[in-house]
């Protein structure tokens, strides 16, 4: 076989002509059929095109999470504590376990707005027993405050990636940073508490962040969209007016993007099929929410929603505008309340009664002006998202008013400003933020006009060579890259400021400086700028990520023990016991004194006994857990009372256990008594009452 050869290397003894025999192919094995391998070419671009963006999903995890520190410190604290539900935790949780029963609740947990009407009223619907039913019913009451800790680090985590989606990172980190702030205005107890005014901040925060990207027309948020707006006004009446506005600016700000989309460019527009299978969707999500307190309108004779339509509407006395207005100089003005740590749990019912200083109402009125002057020039400019931001401020500035200003002037009933002003501390601090990152574009924008400016000036005086001319523009596009508003729009255009053409490295100029050793380099030090921003971007994002979490730790250094911390253990320990003696299946009377220790410990021991299987009676109990645990004439076997001191609180009950406890308001005793229930012929045991004592016994 003659086959002619390259040149072969000297020595070898090769020749350009070269005779060999003909060579035979060996036999191979004949491959089977199998499942196809994946090429390795194909592997390293899967994993290229998928390792930024699970780089990018890390970093705004590690954000998220570093500004929930304080919920996560407060939720493990709880944990450590041995949490248990009492008062109207116990009462939420007995209405968790009861969602999967045939007595299951279709209204929400029972508010003090009824007062005005006289006529017993809940929160518009059990979707926070839905959220709780899980943990309450099968693992137990430390699981639910674990969830309830869970759900308020999701919204937070979800608050931090659509501040990114709206503004990259710098907007991102910057809410980070203040809401791991505002957490140390709220007590370290609402982080996890089940409480409903508590368990609704941090899905509010949520909703704020998804109504603003709604606004910008992100309508595939319309689902979340949903679900968050009816959890939080079927968990407390106090988010329906900031939960309506924040609706309205929502939709209103959807339709308006969407309406110049489709005029500017009816292909860059969303399509139609997925817009309305993201409305549909939406639909579905809010037909599941409301289908109970629907079913409860129709079944009730009024139902609740008449009930609370007529406390809202209802005419009374109430605050008046002035308390409304001095809501919102605390939760604006220097110093907001969303800055500091207060001083008790529930002092924002005095802050709002109070008059505020000129100088925290002259603060607060040059914010709001401000952030008017933003909204005006956000128009002017066309910013959709600064203008959405700005006007969601407002709105939740009326909300908080109203909110304050509609509340009843009865002491019991002025005294919820203690917790419906709670949610003041969002509103500072999103005025706040959209102030910063409004000041924060016009600073870019400048800079970014300058160096624009400073980049073309040696092209509109024509000195110099091209090649330096395109290297200096280069060089002052690259100062803001990767920034918000800063970046290089007066290049990607096309024309530079002054209108003339822009220069690029196809140009003769850049050729022949490329052809030479000392462009070589100037284009090695192009190629190697990437990978240092890349580096220093890198850097930046850990130490803002560090940053934020130094933040979160120092602000859950001040975080104080929960209220009822003291009662954790001694109430487990009587549930313990309790639980022993009343077997499974039966039924009993569930009595107790009104005391500063038994008043939470009592609902405690009820929930305890749900969860066994028995079914606690008492008079009375229709008004927050429904007819299913009141007595009425329904027969029981055992007695169980709660009492404050050592005495014996009728004959044939003996003593179970005694705890002794000490808090804010000194020490106390609580005693556990129980026995049968013997039927005399009035149907009702035989008592003997001993004189009541309140003080605690040595």
């Amino acid at each position: 076989m003659v086959s002619r050869q390259g040149p072969t290397p000297a020595g070898t003894g090769a020749t350009d002509l070269d005779v060999r025999p003909p060579v035979v192919p060996e036999a191979r094995p004949v491959a089977l059929p199998g499942p196809a391998q994946p090429q390795p070419g194909r592997a390293r671009r899967v994993a290229r095109a998928v390792a930024p963006r699970a780089a990018s999903a890390a970093l705004t995890w590690a954000a998220g999470l570093a500004a929930a520190v304080p919920v996560i410190a407060a939720t493990v604290k709880a944990v450590r504590a041995g949490w248990v539900p009492g008062a109207d935790q116990a009462i939420i949780a007995t209405r968790a376990y009861d969602v999967f029963t045939s007595h299951s609740p279709l209204v929400g947990q029972y508010t003090l707005a009824g007062n005005v009407t006289g006529q017993v009223t809940h929160s518009l619907g059990p979707l926070l027993f839905w959220l709780l039913a899980l943990p309450a019913h099968f693992s137990g009451p430390i699981a639910m405050t674990v969830t309830m800790g869970a759900v308020n680090t999701l919204a937070i985590v979800g608050s931090v990636a659509l501040a990114r989606r709206r503004g990259g990172l710098v907007l991102m980190f910057a809410s980070a940073v203040a809401i791991a702030l505002m957490c140390q205005s709220l007590a370290a107890e609402t982080f996890h508490d089940v409480w409903n005014p508590s368990a609704g901040l941090f899905p509010f925060l949520l909703l704020i962040f998804v109504s603003w990207s709604l606004a910008c027309g992100d309508y595939r948020l319309l689902p979340l969209a949903a679900l968050l707006a009816s959890f939080v006004v079927q968990a407390h009446l106090m988010y329906l007016p900031p939960t309506v506005g924040l609706a309205l600016v929502a939709l209103g700000g959807l339709a308006l993007t969407l309406r110049q989309r489709r005029r500017a460019d009816a292909g860059g527009g969303p399509r139609r099929r997925s817009l309305l299978a993201w409305a549909g969707a939406a639909l579905v999500v809010l037909m599941l929410c409301w289908s109970a307190p629907v079913v409860d309108e129709l079944r009730g004779n009024p139902g609740n929603m008449t009930l609370v339509v007529r406390s809202a509407t209802s005419r009374r006395a109430t605050l008046g505008a002035s308390v409304g207005w001095h809501a919102v100089v605390r939760a604006v003005g220097v110093r907001p309340w969303w800055l500091y740590v207060p001083s008790e749990r529930w002092s924002r019912k005095y802050d709002v009664r109070g008059r505020p200083s000129s100088s925290e109402t002259g603060s607060a009125v040059a914010l709001l002006a401000l952030l008017a002057v933003t909204l005006v020039v956000a128009i002017v400019r066309r910013r959709r998202d600064v203008a959405a931001g700005a006007l969601i401020g407002f709105v939740l500035c009326g909300a908080l008013a109203a909110v304050a200003a509609s509340t009843p002037t009865p002491r019991l009933l002025s005294a919820t400003l203690g917790y419906t002003m709670w949610w003041g501390s969002h509103l500072g601090m999103w005025v706040w933020l959209m102030l910063a990152w409004s000041a924060w574009l016009a600073l870019a924008w400048l800079a970014r006009a300058l160096a624009a400016r400073v980049a073309w000036r040696p092209l509109r005086r024509a000195a110099g060579p091209p090649r330096e001319a395109f290297a200096s523009g280069r060089a002052g596009a690259a100062n803001g890259a990767g920034e918000p508003g800063f970046g290089n729009a007066p290049l990607e255009s096309g024309r530079p400021p002054g209108g003339e053409a822009p220069l690029t490295a196809a140009e003769p100029g850049a050729a022949g400086a490329a052809a030479t050793p000392r462009g070589a380099g100037a284009a090695w030090r192009r190629r190697s700028r990437p990978a240092a921003s890349l580096v220093g971007t890198i850097a930046a994002c850990l130490a803002a990520v560090a940053g934020t979490a130094g933040v979160g730790a120092a602000v859950a250094s001040t975080e104080r023990p929960d209220e009822h911390q003291p009662l954790y253990r001694p109430t487990a320990r009587l549930a313990a016991k309790l639980v022993r003696v009343i077997p499974p299946g039966s039924s009993v009377e569930m009595l107790g004194t009104l005391g500063i220790a038994t008043m939470p410990i009592k609902p405690s021991l009820r929930y305890y006994l749900v969860r066994h299987g028995v079914r606690p009676l008492a008079p009375g109990s229709f008004l927050r857990l429904g007819d299913w645990y009141e007595l009425r004439n329904r027969p029981y076997q055992y007695i169980v009372e709660v009492r404050e001191g050592v005495h014996s609180p009728a004959a044939g009950l003996r003593l179970l256990d005694r705890v002794h406890i000490t808090d804010g308001f000194g020490r106390q005793t609580v005693s556990l008594w129980y026995g049968p229930h013997i039927a005399t012929a009035a149907g009702r045991p035989a008592r003997r009452r001993a004189p009541h004592s309140r003080a605690a016994k040595p």
